[in-house]
């Protein structure tokens, strides 16, 4: 294998394992506010699980343009122009907060709608519309943070914001045990308090992250030169030419998964409870590949901003290469770890955890295609600005293929639960050969500064 680029590989470890690592932590929240509330029953975990699933429908929209400033500063930092990274993360919080205001407040209003959307249980429904009301506004908070963090990473910054989010995380952890189950002069609150718990995590994760960078007066913390310099034309078409395609082409993709979670929660509550569950469990394995493929990004997208576009290609092929082979290593170890990671879920009914089993077997031998997708389009792909081509290649995927192929499977033929996952692989399939070919063109080696 001598055409990997293994200093580059080494390099990237560095970058890669805080950010994994964030990655992971975050996920495994999931699961275990999911774990936290198991004991509350089938209708409480799929309500949770919807409401989570709606929340990620709105975040992949901040991380597409999170990850647009993010492109931008990595090639900036190539180009060692600190201050267009400063001016990048205030337009990138002034346009999140601007997008998601109005969705934040008609999530809200329309909260049982929505959940009604994905689940005919009444209880589910009603659970799921308190959820959604405390937790949704925190998802200002969020965008904050998560612009930060992005430019921080792409100037090579990662063990800041991944000790940042291990804080916010054991805080969220303390006050989810506590509000759910009560103690201390408070109540147990149940689902409300785990909706509690998030919110205020993240509105101290987001005031940490500022106050940190104000103290150790970062580069990266921005002066009033740059408010001032936001008056200027230029800057804002270039981020918003950039991200604009990035926030559609993950909101496409959001809204598709969303559209999975409705077909499981119209299958019934049982398999709305089975991928409520298992969601967050691929979640956390695929979190440990972001990873590499955001080492990927900053690495290619620092190299194509110093016109380096011969070590680009070179990173960019040795990650491709590897990302497959480890995930289907790692994916058969965790097939063989089942009866250990199913543990926390003892407590749910045998029926839903023997369906579960069956769709794990599916996530840990299927999940290296998606994260081959993940190495083309977040690591190699968009680091060069191919944007549109990826809004392209997620549209066909997914809502021309897997989705309908997916809804005949599961309304038409009405077949068991694991043909339904099934088909929406086909998804990932299809998406693998034209990342791949698009990919080869090479027309993501460019400059963007």
């Amino acid at each position: 294998m001598t055409f990997l680029n293994k200093p580059a590989l080494k390099s990237s470890f560095k970058l890669a394992w805080p950010i994994s690592l964030q990655n992971t932590l975050v996920t495994m929240l999931s699961m275990i506010d999911v774990m936290m509330v198991s004991h509350l029953g089938n209708a409480s975990v799929a309500a949770v699980g919807l409401g989570n699933r709606i929340q990620f429908v709105i975040l992949i929209l901040v991380t597409g343009l999170s990850w647009g400033v993010g492109i931008l500063a990595a090639q900036y930092y190539g180009a060692g122009n600190q201050q267009k990274i400063r001016r990048s993360i205030l337009m990138g919080i002034v346009l999140g907060i601007v997008a998601l205001s109005p969705i934040i407040i008609a999530s809200v209003i329309y909260a049982d709608g929505i959940m009604a959307i994905g689940s005919k249980d009444a209880s589910v429904i009603a659970i799921g519309e308190r959820y959604l009301w405390i937790t949704m506004p925190s998802l200002l908070f969020v965008t904050v943070s998560m612009v930060f963090e992005n430019a921080l990473r792409s100037t090579s910054e990662v063990k800041l914001p991944m000790l940042l989010s291990v804080v916010a995380i054991v805080l969220n952890i303390v006050l989810n045990y506590w509000l759910i189950n009560g103690g201390l002069g408070v109540a147990a609150l149940g689902v409300d308090g785990a909706a509690i718990a998030t919110t205020v995590s993240r509105f101290f994760h987001m005031l940490l992250l500022i106050a940190v960078l104000i103290h150790i007066r970062h580069f990266l913390r921005p002066s009033s030169a740059d408010i001032k310099s936001l008056n200027q034309f230029q800057p804002w078409k270039k981020l918003v030419m950039l991200v604009l395609p990035l926030m559609f082409s993950f909101g496409v993709w959001s809204v598709g998964t969303f559209v999975y979670q409705v077909i499981y929660g119209r299958m019934g509550t049982t398999e709305l409870a089975v991928i409520s569950l298992l969601a967050p469990v691929e979640g956390m394995f695929i979190s440990v590949f972001f990873g590499f493929a955001s080492a990927c990004a900053i690495m290619v997208g620092q190299r194509l901003g110093a016109n380096q576009f011969d070590q680009a290609w070179s990173i960019a092929r040795s990650f491709i290469t590897i990302a497959p082979v480890v995930a289907l290593i790692l994916g058969t170890v965790m097939l063989i770890l089942e009866p250990i990671i199913f543990l926390p879920f003892n407590d749910m009914p045998e029926s839903t955890l023997a369906l579960a089993s069956n769709i794990f077997v599916l996530i840990a031998l299927g999940a290296w295609i998606k994260i081959s997708n993940m190495t083309l389009a977040m690591g190699v792909l968009r680091a060069g600005g191919e944007t549109k081509a990826c809004l392209y290649i997620d549209t066909i995927g997914m809502w021309l293929i897997s989705i309908p192929l997916t809804m005949l499977v599961a309304f038409y033929w009405q077949l068991p639960m694991f043909y339904v996952a099934l088909a929406a692989y086909s998804e990932e399939v299809c998406k693998l050969l034209l990342f791949g070919w698009r990919t080869m063109q090479k027309k993501w080696l460019r400059n963007l500064t």
